[in-house]
């Protein structure tokens, strides 16, 4: 067991290994021009504070000459064909896990979270969230103006660059039919060879379909072939995430439910998995399904894991919102392990081992937002497990907090504690002026996390939703995944890093440790 100390020496040493690490992509890309950005963007905090912990040398991006060019345009969404670019994420990364990220389509409005904010250096895989399903089994656009018309200015844009309405007819662009974030996204692509995006389709509001559309072969055979249309159209995407929420019920109010869900859900899966693999073979490129999966044992119960493991790469599994406003008592959001209810990591991940699903085929969810509560007494322990009288105010929305707000609350003094669970293995902060009891993440919790999936086999780990970390920041949960799985660095050092004030301990043996395996 390590007693974990925060040295502020750990700041610097940061700082360095951000610059190191954007110079040696700089360095490693010689398929890349030398023509660099330096930017200072930041990320907009809830106050209107800029976050910018990295300086305007500490991040560069890098853009590819020759792209879109009249003699080298290339069509919408596919990777530029230079081998050596192909050949850089091996090199500087030489690992296997899954770092996953959904970006939610509505984050560019009132959140002022762009494409160009994503931390793709930090990430393997981006899913862009949501696509829709309608009642006649169609795969569509949400929202069609975010998704492919709006123009971008050159602050929000990946190069740097403002799109216009408007382009002489000499220019290439006056010929381009999509904008907006998918042309963002293909942006980011060039500057980023490496990573993969794919579409994803459902979420909890937009669940009320499944059910119906997969209950017969024709409905299957409607979504899988519009699925087909979809990534042969925005070939943007190399693949899908299915978000169905929930097979069996559980979902929202007024979604359709069958408890024939979990079979037709494989079935479904089958088919998508055929015809990706013809659509990939047509177009010279794989294609991956991924799944957005429960973690409760009672969702589980109807979701088919077995059925579906063969036909998927891996599952998100959402071991997160283990509790939350809908209780009227507090509890941790995503601890770890000893929920009375087994509402904990520990005993999803197993149910998904004893149902037969590969270590490697499970990635570890982790949220960005945090369950938050009012009305709620300390109790001697910072609140937990106390009798609450509502939900928090949150930040977009009651009983929710985007992490980086709590975190620049916390770092500003605003009367907040921050408490670990050493039961529980979970964070958790209370204000006891303002008596709200909210569940939180830290760049120790996630590198505990990250350092027991790694040591578990376990595939990899995956965000929900971006919008709400600390970007750019030594308190980046991230950042703090990357440097864990990726750079293996050790708990200390991360910890030590962090702005945040040591917490205070309860239950357990008073020290923070490794998490058994």
């Amino acid at each position: 067991m390590v007693q974990l100390s925060r040295k502020r020496t750990g700041k610097n040493a940061y700082n360095a290994r951000m610059k190191a690490l954007a110079l040696f992509w700089l360095l490693t890309i010689p398929a890349f021009s030398a023509n660099t950005e330096r930017v200072g963007k930041g990320v907009s905090m809830p106050d209107g504070e800029r976050l910018t912990a990295r300086t305007e040398d500490e991040v560069i991006k890098v853009h590819q000459s020759g792209i879109d060019t009249p003699e080298q345009k290339q069509p919408f969404g596919t990777k530029p064909k230079q081998a050596l670019s192909e050949k850089v994420f091996d090199k500087t990364t030489s690992h296997d896990k899954v770092l996953v990220a959904y970006f939610p389509e509505w984050g560019i409005y009132d959140r002022d979270y762009q494409l160009a904010d994503v931390p793709a250096d930090e990430l393997t895989h981006l899913m862009y969230a949501f696509a829709d399903l309608n009642a006649a089994g169609e795969m569509t656009l949400f929202d069609s103006y975010a998704a492919t018309e709006k123009r971008f200015s050159a602050e929000d844009s990946v190069t740097g660059e403002a799109d216009q309405w408007y382009y002489p007819p000499e220019d290439p662009r006056s010929d381009q039919m999509i904008w907006g974030n998918l042309n963002q996204l293909a942006r980011l692509k060039e500057v980023h060879p490496h990573l993969t995006v794919s579409i994803a389709v459902g979420g909890w509001t937009l669940s009320d379909h499944f059910s119906t559309v997969t209950s017969t072969q024709a409905g299957r055979d409607a979504f899988s072939d519009s699925i087909v249309e979809f990534l042969a159209t925005y070939q943007v995407f190399d693949g899908i995430d299915f978000d169905w929420e929930y097979p069996g019920g559980g979902g929202a109010a007024g979604n359709s439910a069958s408890p024939h869900d979990g079979a037709n859900y494989a079935l479904l899966m089958v088919d998508v998995r055929a015809k990706l693999d013809d659509l990939g073979s047509e177009l010279g490129r794989t294609y991956e399904i991924s799944i957005a999966s429960p973690a409760e044992a009672d969702k589980l119960a109807n979701f088919n894991l077995a059925g579906l493991a063969p036909s998927v790469d891996f599952f998100n599994v959402m071991t997160y919102d283990f509790h939350g406003t809908w209780e009227d008592t507090t509890g941790h959001q995503a601890a770890f392990t000893g929920d009375p209810l087994g509402y904990d990591i520990e005993t999803a991940v197993d149910g998904y081992l004893n149902a037969g699903v590969a270590p490697e085929k499970i990635v570890l969810g982790t949220p960005l937002s945090m369950s938050a509560w009012s009305g709620v007494a300390d109790g001697g322990d910072g609140g937990y497990n106390e009798p609450a009288s509502g939900a928090a105010p949150g930040t977009f929305e009651a009983g929710n907090y985007g992490y980086k707000d709590l975190l620049s609350q916390i770092n500003a003094g605003a009367s907040w504690d921050l408490y670990w669970d050493d039961n529980a293995q979970a964070s958790y902060v209370y204000n006891a002026d303002q008596h709200i009891f909210s569940s939180f993440e830290t760049t120790t919790s996630i590198a505990l996390k990250a350092e027991w999936a790694d040591a578990k086999g376990l595939g990899g780990m995956m965000f929900w939703d971006l919008s709400n970390d600390a970007t750019n920041s030594p308190d980046s949960l991230i950042s703090a995944a990357f440097r864990s799985m990726v750079l293996k660095e050790d708990l200390a050092d991360i910890a030590a890093d962090s702005d945040l004030p040591d917490p205070i301990i309860v239950r357990g043996d008073g020290e923070i440790g490794s998490l058994p395996l």
